[in-house]
């Protein structure tokens, strides 16, 4: 699968669709992706929540039918996708400032929805990022204990990963890393998102890898992890942040690597959900600059069932 083309299609579908009553699992059943895993791909590879990307395109059609036509405002309301005026006249004002009536009086100049320069291809990688796809190493690892802390997260919330910077400053003010017992490696710290479900929810968790669950802490939580092998980058937070290693990792290492996403068949609505979960591995961090590890599940693409 090219990632990063189905990304695509899912926009021209949001553009062929966007007056229908669509949802969030309806475009990702068109991708053939779990909702959670295509919120997190979609957001990737354009920037938006699902969400977010249907609004403003369903506002930006709005836009065009105000000023090129003489329909009544509720008309271009439900045209637009809106299950009412008024929640078309509250959506438009907080995205132009404006209410619909008013933006017809003064027609000030926006922005086109979605920018041209939006999928533009040939799209040449920073030297700070080429360098994460350089020396990248492959490892087995077998199936793992972490303890630690955890939070919701929403892929299609515009705050929904948002609690993940609240469960770092929990974990760090509380020194949870030295108050956990049987730790395999002292001073590494993982971070993992894992239980995706159909409504594009997920957890985060930061953990440490132990090696046995009987003795967690109260208030703590353990989980077990399947073995896989992995791909190994090396990175820093702040690349991660900006959204450009997932969008790189997606659109140009993984179609030339000769290795898939290592994900478990299991189905539902014809979106896979993956149980292998890519780790965040924080050895001696101290900011955002600090080099960390990325560590990929994957399996060579000429497998054809994965166990």
């Amino acid at each position: 699968m090219d990632i990063e083309q189905t990304i695509y299609e899912s926009t021209l579908y949001i553009h062929k669709m966007y007056a229908e009553p669509i949802t969030v699992t309806d475009i990702a059943a068109h991708a053939y992706l779990s909702p959670s895993y295509f919120s997190f791909l979609f957001r990737t590879f354009t920037g938006y929540t699902v969400k977010n990307y249907l609004n403003r395109y369903r506002l930006y059609c709005a836009v065009k039918d105000i000023r090129e036509s003489n329909k009544q405002l509720v008309e271009i309301a439900y045209a637009s996708g809106f299950s009412s005026q008024q929640a078309f006249t509250r959506s438009f004002s907080q995205m132009y400032g404006v209410a619909p009536a008013q933006f017809r009086l003064l027609s000030p100049n926006v922005s086109p929805f979605p920018a041209e320069n939006l999928w533009s291809k040939g799209r040449k990688l920073s030297m700070e990022l080429s360098n994460c796809f350089e020396n990248v190493r492959y490892m087995h690892k077998e199936a793992f204990y972490v303890v630690g802390l955890e939070a919701d997260i929403h892929y299609n919330n515009g705050d929904g990963t948002a609690p993940i910077g609240e469960l770092w400053d929990l974990w760090n003010n509380n020194n949870y890393a030295n108050l956990i017992p049987d730790t395999v490696s002292q001073g590494v710290v993982y971070g993992i998102t894992h239980s995706e479900t159909v409504d594009s929810k997920a957890k985060y968790a930061i953990c440490v890898e132990v090696t046995t669950l009987d003795n967690i802490p109260v208030g703590l939580v353990g989980r077990k992890f399947e073995a896989s092998e992995y791909a190994i980058f090396d990175t820093t937070l702040e690349i991660i942040f900006t959204g450009e290693f997932w969008r790189a990792f997606y659109s140009k290492w993984l179609p030339t690597s000769g290795k898939m996403m290592h994900e478990e068949t299991h189905r539902s609505k014809n979106a896979t959900f993956c149980k292998y979960p890519a780790i965040e591995v924080y050895k001696d961090w101290e900011n955002e600059k600090s080099i960390m590890q990325v560590y990929a599940p994957v399996v060579k693409k000429d497998v054809d069932t994965l166990k």
